[in-house]
């Protein structure tokens, strides 16, 4: 349950954020008093290697397959089971939402439970796996498994600790579900997905920033990757700003990949400090990316001194032959009327003002 959960079932990312592992199978449960209108109160849902495979809630009441490969690979035997378990959780949930709220000495209000029970097979080929749970976005409690013992967060955990540790058969079966029962069924759906799941796409990364009232808020987009899970975050003087940073979350493409965008505000002067750096499962290693500010362009103001230089030039050749032509005809006149015994001028140009007056 949750799978092999005891009350309360979490923990999204409010507890972790997400990190890039070889393999990883991961359940998220979240109980909510106040959902929203037509909303369900209780959501169960199964990640394999980030991507979403089975699903469950409150208003539907059956466990529902979300990708081929799973709905094609399990009997409607298997979805039974799992539905009888969603359910017996659901009611097991909506407890516990009331004894954490007497715990806390709270009445009314909007209150969430949630719980991550999951497990990874990591590179070396060791195996790894968490029960966390969460109360209203903090850590309420965790299990060691190497240790057998819970870690109570607040105060409030301490009955809970104390509870469970006191019962040897809950903490051994903690353990077994941990180490042996979700890595077997994460191999499984390894196998049964595999063709999905191996699937590689490297993000295409691009860079910007953007002056504003003495801010230079720099944003660094991931598009195209698959699968979802991918680490993008700033880094000053390779430090990483991860307080500082603003993210949009991970959204999906029409063709089955992934984007996002991760912005951070910084001074201007300091533009050359800052690098995005990617990580991601089809990088053989971490990506990093500079915003580097763009030049003037120089060509449009060149073209234009050319342009205008030509066309100066033209009219002044236009106005010249223009003149010459003028002034021909002027001398023309001017010997016709001086062999008719007028005045002409000695220097034979036009009077000044002519050429203004042919214009």
């Amino acid at each position: 349950r949750c799978p092999g959960a005891r009350g309360v079932c979490v923990l999204g990312p409010v507890l972790l954020s997400a990190s890039i592992k070889p393999h990883s199978l991961r359940y998220f449960c979240t109980a909510m008093t106040d959902p929203g209108t037509g909303l369900p109160w209780f959501v169960y849902v199964g990640y394999v290697d980030g991507e979403i495979f089975v699903h469950y809630d409150s208003t539907a009441r059956r466990f529902v397959p979300r990708k081929e490969w799973m709905a094609a690979n399990m009997d409607q035997q298997y979805w039974d089971g799992q539905t009888e378990i969603g359910q017996s959780d659901e009611q097991i949930n909506r407890v516990d939402l009331n004894i954490l709220q007497e715990r806390f000495n709270q009445s009314g209000g909007s209150h969430t439970v949630q719980r991550k029970i999951g497990c990874d097979i990591l590179e070396d080929g060791t195996t790894r796996g968490y029960h966390q749970v969460a109360y209203d976005g903090r850590d309420f409690i965790a299990f060691d498994k190497d240790k057998k013992t819970f870690t109570a967060a607040v105060p409030e955990a301490v009955l809970t600790k104390r509870k469970w540790e006191a019962d040897p058969t809950y903490v051994d079966q903690r353990k077994h579900y941990l180490e042996e029962t979700c890595v077997q069924w994460l191999r499984r759906h390894m196998e049964h997905g595999k063709a999905e799941l191996e699937r590689r796409e490297p993000p295409e990364v691009r860079v910007w920033g953007k002056k504003a009232d003495g801010i230079l808020t720099l944003s660094c987009r991931a598009h195209g990757f698959y699968p979802r899970p991918i680490d993008v975050s700033w880094m000053k003087d390779g430090v990483a700003q991860n307080q500082d940073t603003q993210s949009g979350g991970i959204a999906p493409n029409s063709d089955g990949t992934y984007h996002t965008l991760v912005t951070i505000d910084a001074r201007p002067e300091d533009w050359d400090k800052y690098q995005c750096r990617v990580e991601h499962a089809s990088l053989q290693q971490p990506g990093f990316y500079s915003w580097e500010p763009s030049q003037p362009n120089l060509v449009p103001i060149v073209v234009g001194v050319i342009v205008a230089i030509v066309a100066i030039a033209i009219v002044g050749g236009v106005g010249f032959i223009i003149y010459r032509s003028h002034a021909g005809k002027s001398r023309g006149v001017q010997e016709d009327s001086g062999a008719v015994g007028g005045i002409r001028d000695p220097l034979g140009s036009p009077q000044p003002g002519c050429d203004v007056k042919l214009c």
